[in-house]
């Protein structure tokens, strides 16, 4: 499982080429070892971003389909941006398992008339925070947390679930939220899933995780349908809320 960050590069002086960032991640306290894992990506001026990373929608029909992604390249503004692709844990070779508490390192690579230069290396702490959503109706389906760290520029959903859920049909149901958005046919998962949901007693609590660098504010809205209706003019979906976590 992934999460979406996105870097930004301001060339300090006229005629550079080309600028790459290289990047890399290890456990806390650790050097990086750009031998054994090493990222690069080239940062255009201006920059590529993408709008609607996961999630599905309504269609006109009522019926539940995937939302599409949406290329966005923005103009030369004198910035390059990147938006980069990071790891929501680590495998932690001390305690075992994974860890969602890891250092991000990176460096900028620029290139001007035929001479590269590296820039200093920078680390940061990716930590986690839990969100949480409390249906006191019960009339909810599926909900997703729909956040980007920083600005709107890394629009991304992670699904959320109801506690409750796992504990009475287990981690491994195929009617677990983040299940949903890979379905071959999704209004069937979520009918599925929402007679197993009205079993469930109210309040429910929905919850999930933001993820970024230690201090780095999220930008945050809930994203939610109703429980599967046999009527597809029943059905509705919505945004509800903001709310701007500190990391």
């Amino acid at each position: 499982m992934t999460f979406y960050m996105k870097k930004t590069f301001i060339d300090p002086e006229p005629g550079i080429e080309m600028v790459n960032i290289h990047y890399t991640w290890t456990p806390l306290g650790e050097m990086p070892d750009w031998d054994a894992h090493h990222e690069t990506r080239v940062m255009p001026r201006g920059g590529v971003l993408l709008r609607g990373l996961g999630g599905t929608t309504l269609d006109e029909s009522g019926q539940y389909v995937q939302s599409e992604v949406q290329t966005i390249t923005l103009p030369d503004d004198g910035h390059r941006r990147k938006v980069l692709r990071l790891p929501k844990a680590i495998p932690d070779r001390v305690a075992g398992g994974y860890t969602e508490h890891y250092a991000f390192h990176h460096y900028f690579e620029t290139f001007r008339d035929g001479k590269r230069e590296r820039s200093p290396l920078y680390t940061e702490e990716i930590v986690s925070k839990e969100v949480e959503y409390t249906d006191f109706q019960g009339t909810l389906g599926a909900m997703c947390l729909f956040w980007s760290i920083a600005d709107g520029d890394t629009p991304q959903y992670t699904p959320t679930e109801e506690p409750q859920f796992i504990t009475a049909y287990g981690e491994d149901n195929p009617f677990r939220s983040h299940k949903l958005y890979g379905a071959a046919d999704q209004d069937v998962c979520l009918r599925e899933r929402s007679e197993l949901i009205r079993r469930l007693p109210v309040p429910r609590r929905y919850v999930g995780q933001v993820h970024g660098p230690r201090g780095a504010q999220v930008h945050q809205n809930w994203r939610v349908v109703n429980l599967w209706q046999p009527n597809p003019a029943e059905r509705w979906e919505a945004y509800w809320g903001y709310v701007v976590h500190t990391l």
